[in-house]
């Protein structure tokens, strides 16, 4: 089966397309602004390394958020655009693809994205946060063996505890989720975004 891999919610865009277990290629980008403009093209071209096209998938895995508001939305459009055209659609978490392939090394995968303004969203124990480093850092003290895992940057206030950058980008580690771990297409929000008109 021919999969399709897509995260546009963190600042590093990527894609992948895999066949039963093997990662055949993937594309990734540093550009946040450009997500909307390059996601096709760069669909299309690990589809042609791949030898096949867009009418080959057969399944689609996004991420959902937390993360950007544009980003999620533009993951999670993506993924109903492919649903319309009759392919099946699944998503996960941006912060549940991060930590995946960290759930049996002895440690409690913790992982952590920027947010806006100075806070971070995480996971613990399977809730969604949106917090500042130091009450993270205040909530890990009650985890066993918390292992920090995250992409770009790491808060100093959680430099105490174990950590490691995650390099994979998230397009291929959602083609590594077992499928009973992944959800039907919908958003993940931790908070209200910014554009939300006030009453």
């Amino acid at each position: 089966m021919i999969r399709l891999g897509v995260d546009l919610s963190i600042p590093e865009g990527s894609v992948a397309v895999s066949q039963g277990s093997n990662v055949l290629a993937q594309s990734s980008w540093n550009r946040p602004k450009i997500h909307s403009e390059v996601v096709f093209l760069k669909i299309d071209e690990i589809l042609k390394t791949a030898g096949f096209s867009r009418e080959d998938i057969a399944e689609v895995v996004v991420t959902s958020g937390p993360g950007s508001f544009t980003g999620v939305r533009l993951s999670v459009s993506l993924g109903k655009a492919f649903k319309e055209c009759g392919k099946r659609v699944l998503s996960a978490t941006t912060l549940s693809a991060l930590s995946a392939g960290y759930e049996n090394i002895g440690f409690t995968p913790i992982p952590v994205i920027w947010g806006r303004r100075g806070r971070v969203y995480a996971e613990v124990k399977g809730e969604l946060l949106d917090v500042s480093p130091s009450e993270l850092s205040e909530k890990l003290s009650e985890v066993e063996n918390p292992l920090i895992v995250y992409k770009g940057e790491l808060p100093k206030e959680l430099s105490k505890f174990p950590n490691i950058e995650e390099n994979t980008p998230l397009a291929v580690k959602l083609l590594k989720i077992k499928e009973e771990l992944l959800l039907p297409l919908r958003f993940h929000y931790v908070r209200e975004h910014d554009a939300k008109p006030q009453t």
